[in-house]
């Protein structure tokens, strides 16, 4: 404020010598800072829009990749007939990464976007950073999306999800680099150990399963 006002001296010192006062001449200053202000929130404002839509765009080709799987005689069975994450059908080679339309040298979690089948209808969970689209019925239009915040060990009042993330100590380390949702830590895990386990519980060597439950809060950013 203080160098927009600076930036305007020269021409108010000159309307003062030709009678134009030192308020009226601020006050026509703060006006063009407030046009200036609007101008540029309406710019940001219609660019995350172009995002979102994107991102619901997405979102939409996703569940329908997922979709023609769920329908292929090929595949149905070999991954469950309940969930197909992003990931999994990337190793199919059906899809190519997804781009985070926020930041566009980065890609969406294809550990966590997945597309659920329940009842014959498909629910589409996208994330792309600290933005998600959350278990949205694929022919819903449009999808909302909602800003995350990064995962707490710890519940607040803020709390609206609640998931339980796995990992497998192998030889005392980690065996993959980031837990991972039930679905996909059984998945990662049949792909490391060359093993066919349905059920977490079917697992041998229950003390080396790590289980972490984690906490966020999601605020919903279009309607």
């Amino acid at each position: 404020m203080k160098i927009f006002i600076e930036s305007c001296w020269p021409y108010m010192t000159n309307r003062i010598k030709s009678g134009f006062g030192t308020y009226e001449m601020l006050t026509v200053c703060v006006m063009l800072l407030v046009i200036v202000v609007g101008l540029l929130a309406y710019v940001f404002s219609t660019d995350y829009t172009e995002k979102y839509d994107v991102m619901q765009y997405n979102a939409r080709m996703f569940s329908l990749t997922a979709s023609n799987l769920y329908m292929d005689e090929n595949y149905s069975g070999k991954m469950g007939d309940t969930v197909y994450y992003l990931q999994m059908i990337l190793d199919l080679k059906l899809t190519s990464q997804i781009k985070n339309p926020f930041q566009g040298d980065k890609y969406c979690d294809s550990y966590r976007s997945k597309v659920e089948i329940r009842d014959d209808k498909k629910y589409v969970t996208l994330e792309c950073g600290n933005y998600l689209i959350y278990q949205q019925d694929s022919l819903k239009e449009p999808y909302t999306i909602y800003q995350v915040s990064n995962w707490s060990n710890v519940q607040s009042g803020f709390t609206n999800q609640i998931v339980d993330f796995y990992n497998y100590k192998k030889d005392g380390i980690d065996l993959f680099d980031e837990d991972l949702e039930l679905g996909m830590f059984l998945y990662k895990y049949n792909f490391e150990m060359g093993t066919d386990y349905q059920k977490i519980d079917e697992i041998p060597d229950q003390e080396n399963i790590v289980k972490t439950t984690r906490y966020r809060h999601l605020k919903e950013v279009t309607d």
